[in-house]
């Protein structure tokens, strides 16, 4: 899908207008003037360099004050969101211009991707197994770079609508002016509201702000997703009309229920995480059911309505005395009006029971006992519906159908995660409470998995004989308790997986189900068989584990008491891959082989074992941190690694820009969906003939990669301090984007103790980007004498050629020029010299590399549109990199203490500054 600039760039141009309009009138000329001065500056120093006429722009800088740098921040913050918002309006234009020529869709379509099962000879039978077979799962996640607010999001989306609006009016008409007009105050809204928090979000926030897309668009997509499959499918496999579209859509959620480094994640939020998932969804619902009610309004007195309607109003009788008492023969001749009246009254009975934590007996006694009560009902009515007004049927009737099935009472899915080594205490602190239980700690991991085998073993729900628990226990086992509950008063999908971080042993899987013992999560049977009412997915996140995994996983597997509860369930081992810590532990190209050789180990392990997997892809939004093109990405996996399901995280810092608005979000459903499809069909997913040559290859590219990348990282002396001086990873923590630490010990940050996120997004903010590409120059450039092979690796091997894509991508963001200004935050001379002549080194040999790989004189030769856009970006952002350098150098200058009364902190400017980077790179942790 390409863009006209040109358009673009017109749109953005009026967008902009008004920005600087709303300026002029509320803060006055002189604001509007300085932006436009280092605006058109920075331009014109990109089109011409010259260092003398930057340095004035430098020194302009240096002399304004830090409340008018707050404003100069804001205005290009604001620009960033209006050209952000432009953008997606036109692709979503470029879209809609490609549906009404169908032989135009575009790749990821679903047309499109129909039309190549076709072509591939995929019959109608195996197609229809396909889609029974398929699950794709995206799961919501709180690790923002995403900085906006949820009050600016809510102005932008109103703005979507005004500026769609003003680009389909002639200009000077009635309707025109008038869309203008509405764009103009809503932008006038945005520069006058707060666009930055001025408190740290609480784990509450983060649950409102990702329940928020679900009202936002997410409820109005996913009908639309299913309506657009079933269109496809009669256009182009109209063999397969009659049959119903599988529920293949689910949603997860990491919101409330991860706790790996987040202290403020306790029991108590992830009971309020499913409580406001359940409100949510059942207050739709019953929007759903008055607009339904509205439309259903057949009288029986001309149509023949089923007995079964009538029947079913029967067996509410009671209820129905209660929600007709004003009027007991209400819609007595409109049936369907008046069964949708009594499950609109237990659908609000269901909530009711839920907030109420099961105690509302009133409730319980008129509410739904599960989704698939709710779905019997709305079932019997569409049965009926159709027989005399099949529009109606297939409206809006079975787009709330399939939203329940999707959707049920919960939401989303609600995955726990916590780290290996807390369950390990838990576990350790639970046995030294037993007189007949051994030393946890000194135990070997044989011995721990023989101990946790033998007491998972023991009939019975296991008791606590002593209250002398640590607070870590007494959170733990409270949290399991909280599950089960739950589980039962909103329903058996409430909980997604418990998701083990950092998990490097067998028996760090066994542990976690000893620990839903104590809630009877996981029970025995009088045969010996064990069964867990949730899953135990284990994460494997670093180089080493992803390396282990060929042991870990077998020893678990061969334990027949955990092979007896895979079999016991669906027979399905569910292993979640990490490519943030991957990608920080041993650079972008190790991580990438590493990820692609653990998904074929695991597929083979699953073989020989004679089970399922399911994966669970950890991406980020920046392609350091496995991002990208969602649909390319898996439709690039290993052949045979998927086995119809997939799940992938959705993180905090893209959910703005893939779900606020319904269409984008249809379609980035969509793209992800086709790409699980393509990736399960071995017509799509074929080996190349020379596979074994390209992943011989390619496992040397990742060790050479490797290689450098931790002779930077690891092994150069006072790397940690270059880096913590020369980004804003210190001042990020300052920016209120997230609930949980940017770091796990305070102090100058190590691998160890940085987050991925942080650590990508520091580097992104000072232009290196270099956790996207350090090492991929020397790899490249390292089988130099294989050039021909690699290129015909690119060629014809999509895994490879989407990381190339990916990292050219990336790569091009980079900046050296900005770099090598932040650079000079560094205070020791020779470090800095040292780590950027490494860097600017190795930037060259990427440089170089990518363009002989991909025969090309420039990066993104391939690309114009791309380029094009980046480079118009880029001069946009220089003023801000260059002013956060300024308040970089004034915040860590200044005595906290000695600030003159009324002088703006620096800290607020500061923080707009990587607000509104953000907003200018996206995709930047």
């Amino acid at each position: 899908m390409t863009l006209d600039n040109d358009v673009l760039r017109r749109r953005t141009s009026v967008l902009g207008s008004l920005l600087g309009d709303a300026i002029s009138r509320q803060s006055g000329n002189e604001t509007l003037a300085i932006i436009e001065k280092l605006r058109k500056g920075f331009v014109q120093q990109r089109r011409t360099p010259d260092e003398a006429h930057k340095q004035q722009l430098l020194d302009f800088i240096a002399s304004l004050d830090n409340q008018t740098l707050k404003n100069v921040i804001r205005g290009f913050s604001i620009y960033f969101f209006l050209a952000n918002l432009s953008e997606e309006n036109y692709l979503r234009e470029v879209r809609r211009a490609q549906r009404t020529q169908l032989e135009q869709s575009w790749e990821g379509s679903f047309r499109r991707t129909l039309l190549e099962c076709r072509e591939r000879n995929i019959e109608p039978a195996q197609m229809q197994e396909l889609l029974e077979h398929l699950k794709y799962m995206p799961v919501f996640t709180a690790h923002p770079t995403e900085a906006r607010r949820r009050t600016t999001m809510n102005v932008l989306q109103g703005l979507f609508a005004h500026s769609d609006a003003l680009n389909n009016y002639e200009e000077g008409s009635y309707a025109y002016e008038e869309a203008k007009a509405q764009t103009a105050q809503a932008i006038d809204l945005l520069w006058l509201s707060d666009e930055v928090r001025t408190r740290k979000p609480l784990v509450y926030d983060e649950i409102n702000n990702g329940l928020h897309y679900f009202n936002a668009s997410l409820f109005s997509a996913i009908p639309k997703v299913y309506r657009n499959l079933k269109n496809a499918i009669v256009d182009i496999y109209p063999e397969l009309t009659d049959n119903p579209v599988p529920a293949f859509l689910r949603f997860g959620s990491w919101i409330g229920g991860d706790r790996d480094g987040n202290p403020f994640v306790t029991h108590e939020t992830t009971e309020l995480a499913v409580l406001k998932h359940a409100d949510t969804v059942l207050r739709h619902y019953q929007v759903l059911i008055r607009q339904l009610r509205r439309q259903l309004i057949h009288s029986d007195t001309i149509v023949t309505v089923s007995q079964a309607v009538y029947a079913k109003i029967d067996s509410y009788d009671d209820l129905a005395q209660r929600v007709f008492e004003y009027n007991l023969d209400d819609y007595s001749n409109e049936p369907y009006r008046r069964l949708l009246s009594l499950i609109f009254a237990k659908i609000n009975a269901t909530n009711r029971l839920i907030q109420s934590k099961g105690a509302d007996t009133d409730a319980k006694r008129d509410a739904y006992s599960d989704p698939e009560a709710l779905l019997d009902d709305l079932r019997l009515i569409r049965q009926s519906v159709s027989t005399h007004d099949k529009a109606h049927a297939d409206g809006l009737l079975l787009d709330t159908i399939r939203l329940i099935k999707t959707c049920g009472f919960h939401l989303a899915a609600l995955d726990i995660r916590q780290e290996s080594s807390y369950h390990g205490e838990v576990i350790a602190d639970i046995f030294a409470s037993a007189s007949n239980l051994p030393d946890y700690h000194s135990l070997s991991e044989e011995e721990r998995q023989t101990w946790l085998t033998r007491l998972l073993s023991h009939q019975g729900t296991p008791l606590m004989y002593t209250d002398n628990l640590s607070d870590k226990t007494r959170e733990q086992l409270s949290l399991m308790n909280s599950i089960a509950k739950l589980r039962k008063l909103v329903g058996k999908d409430t909980f997604g997986s418990y998701v083990i971080s950092m998990t490097n042993n067998a028996s760090q899987l066994l542990e976690v189900l000893l620990l839903m013992r104590f809630a009877g999560l996981c029970t025995i049977d009088d045969d010996g068989v064990l069964s867990a009412d949730l899953p135990v997915a284990p994460l494997f996140e670093t180089i080493e584990d992803l390396k282990n995994i060929d042991t870990i996983l077998p020893a678990v597997l061969d334990n027949p008491l955990y092979r007896g509860l895979l079999q016991h369930g669906d027979n399905t081992q569910e292993i979640m891959l990490g490519y943030s810590d991957s990608s920080k532990d041993g650079g972008i190209i190790t991580s990438a082989w590493q990820l692609y050789s653990a998904q074929q180990t695991i597929n083979g392990i699953a073989e020989k074992y004679g089970i399922k997997t399911r994966l669970f892809h950890g991406r980020g939004g920046s392609v350091s941190r496995g991002g990208g093109s969602t649909h390319k990405a898996i439709a690039a996996q290993p052949a045979g690694t998927l086995h119809g399901q997939i799940k992938i995280t959705e993180q905090g810092e893209v959910l703005y820009a893939k779900y606020a608005n319904t269409d984008t979000a249809v379609f980035e459903l969509t793209m992800g969906i086709t790409g699980a499809l393509k990736a399960c069909s071995s017509r799509f997913v074929m080996q190349p003939e020379a596979l074994p040559n390209y992943e011989a290859l390619f496992a040397r590219l990742a060790e050479a990669g490797e290689q450098r990348y931790r002779q930077l990282t690891d092994h150069t002396d006072g790397f940690y301090q270059f880096y913590s001086q020369v980004t804003p990873v210190q001042e990020i923590s300052l920016l209120n984007i997230g609930s949980r630490p940017a770091h796990r010990k305070k102090g100058v940050p190590s691998k160890t103790t940085l987050r991925a996120i942080p650590w990508v997004f520091g580097w992104s903010l000072a232009r290196f980007t270099l956790p996207a590409w350090y090492g991929v120059g020397s790899a490249l450039h390292s089988v130099a004498e294989d050039g021909e092979l690699m290129k015909e690796m690119n060629d014809n091997w999509p895994f490879f050629s989407v990381f190339i894509s990916n990292i050219e991508m990336a790569f091009t963001k980079s900046e050296m020029n900005i770099a090598k200004a932040y650079s000079q935050l560094c205070d020791d001379d020779t470090l800095r010299d040292a780590i950027m002549n490494e860097v600017l080194e190795e930037h060259a040999l990427t440089e170089s590399g990518l363009n002989t790989l991909l025969d090309q004189d420039t990066l993104l030769s391939s690309q114009q549109s791309l380029a094009s856009s980046l480079q118009w970006r880029d001069a946009h952002l220089d003023p801000i990199n260059y002013i956060q350098i300024e308040l970089l150098k004034r915040a860590r200058q200044q005595d906290a203490d000695s600030l003159n009364d009324g002088e703006l902190n620096v800290e607020d400017p500061l923080i707009r500054s990587i607000n509104a980077l953000a907003a200018g790179l996206r995709n930047t942790g």
